[in-house]
């Protein structure tokens, strides 16, 4: 069997807010040569408004018909039903939580203090930090489902056809290639 040329690797990362997906996503792309696509960019319109999960799956479908990729956020409503079938590799980045909670409080601190813009250009904020739908309670609320979750991906019957490549710490852009590179 021929080896598969990067061109023709679809990654999708997953895991928990602070978990690093965007930050390797971009690194992985770039390395790569492929396009890279952080659905929350496309998920969320300004004014932090959600967009459904159809129109998510419509604004996804251009890059997933691509011959490589990679795509970086959960939305399993979209990914499962329309990424997943087209992926040759599903990245899991599985970080303990206190390492996800000083990352995400970090995170959000700066963004909020530097008005650096995230997910389509919606802005965080201090004020919203502890709001019971800011990022630091939703990471609170979903880690432990997540996290069990994520053990038992590489027996999901419907990720068959793909790698998976489970991690519990924060791979390098060298660590992910040479494990790719190595194949099944």
């Amino acid at each position: 069997m021929q080896r598969q040329t990067t061109h023709r690797l679809r990654l999708h990362l997953i895991g928990s807010s602070g978990a690093g997906k965007t930050t390797l996503g971009r690194a992985l792309a770039q390395a790569l040569g492929v396009p890279f696509v952080d659905l929350d960019d496309l998920y969320w319109e300004p004014g932090w408004r959600a967009v459904s999960h159809d129109e998510l799956a419509r604004r996804v479908a251009p890059t997933l018909a691509l011959p490589g990729w990679v795509i970086v956020g959960n939305y399993r409503a979209t990914t499962e039903l329309h990424v997943w079938p087209r992926l040759t590799h599903l990245l899991v980045l599985d970080l303990p939580l206190p390492l996800l909670l000083r990352r995400t409080v970090w995170r959000t601190l700066r963004r909020g203090l530097t008005g650096e813009p995230c997910c389509n250009g919606n802005r965080e904020s201090l004020r919203r930090l502890f709001h019971h739908d800011g990022v630091l309670r939703y990471l609170l609320r979903t880690w432990r489902a997540r996290h069990a979750r994520q053990l038992v991906l590489a027996d999901d019957p419907a990720l068959a056809h793909a790698r998976v490549l489970r991690f519990d710490h924060s791979p390098s852009v060298a660590q992910v290639q040479a494990l790719l590179d190595a194949g099944p």
